[in-house]
C-alpha cells in the first residue's frame, strides 16, 4: 500500500466517529414520529435502534456468517434489502432500492422507509435483537413528547419594602 492511501485510510480511521452522530432516543422519536411511525410502535424502533446500534447513524456492522454486512441506525443487511458499495457474491436482492450507503446518512429518512418496509414484509423479529430486548416492557417513548415543566414560585425579596400609598380623590 502506499503511502498516500495509507495516509488517507488513517485519516478516515481517525475521523470517522467524529463524523458519525449519536441520536438520543428523544431525538429518534421525534425524528420517526415526523417520518409518520405511530407512537405506539415508538418504544420498539427505539429499542432496535438502541441496541443494533447504539443510535448511531453511520455503523457498518462486521460481516455476518454469510459475508454480508448491516448498515445504519438499523442495521439493515445488504444481503437482501440494500445495494453494497461493491459487488459481492452474497448480495441477492435490493428490496429496499436503495445503495447501503444511503442508509449512513444523518437524515434518517431512507433508513425509516427501509426499515418499515421491511418490518412490513418480515414483522418484529427481522432484528434478530427483539426477541431478547425489545420484546417485553420498553421504555415509554410518551415522555419525550410531554411539555416541559417550570415550577416558578415567587418569594418576597427582604430587601424591597413595599409601601402602599393611598390617596383621597373629591
Amino acid at each position: 500500500m502506499d503511502k498516500f492511501a495509507l495516509g488517507m485510510w488513517m485519516c478516515l480511521l481517525v475521523l470517522s466517529p467524529i463524523l458519525a452522530i449519536r441520536l438520543t432516543p428523544c431525538d429518534l422519536a421525534g425524528q420517526l414520529y415526523i417520518l409518520d411511525v405511530p407512537k405506539t410502535e415508538l418504544g420498539q424502533w427505539l429499542c432496535i435502534a438502541e441496541f443494533e446500534s447504539r443510535f448511531n447513524t453511520h455503523v457498518v456492522g462486521q460481516g455476518n456468517s454469510d459475508g454480508s454486512r448491516d448498515y445504519g441506525l438499523f442495521q439493515i443487511s445488504d444481503r437482501f434489502w440494500c445495494a453494497p458499495p461493491k459487488a459481492t457474491p452474497y448480495h441477492a436482492f435490493n428490496g429496499c432500492n436503495v445503495n447501503c450507503t444511503e442508509l449512513l446518512s444523518d437524515n434518517i429518512t431512507t433508513a425509516v422507509h427501509c426499515a418499515r418496509l421491511i418490518k412490513k414484509q418480515q414483522g418484529w423479529t427481522a432484528w434478530s435483537v427483539y426477541e431478547e430486548f425489545c420484546n417485553g416492557t420498553l421504555s415509554d417513548a410518551e415522555n419525550c413528547f410531554q411539555p416541559e415543566t417550570t415550577e416558578t414560585t415567587l418569594t418576597p425579596d427582604p430587601e424591597i419594602e413595599i409601601t402602599t400609598v393611598v390617596t383621597e380623590m373629591d
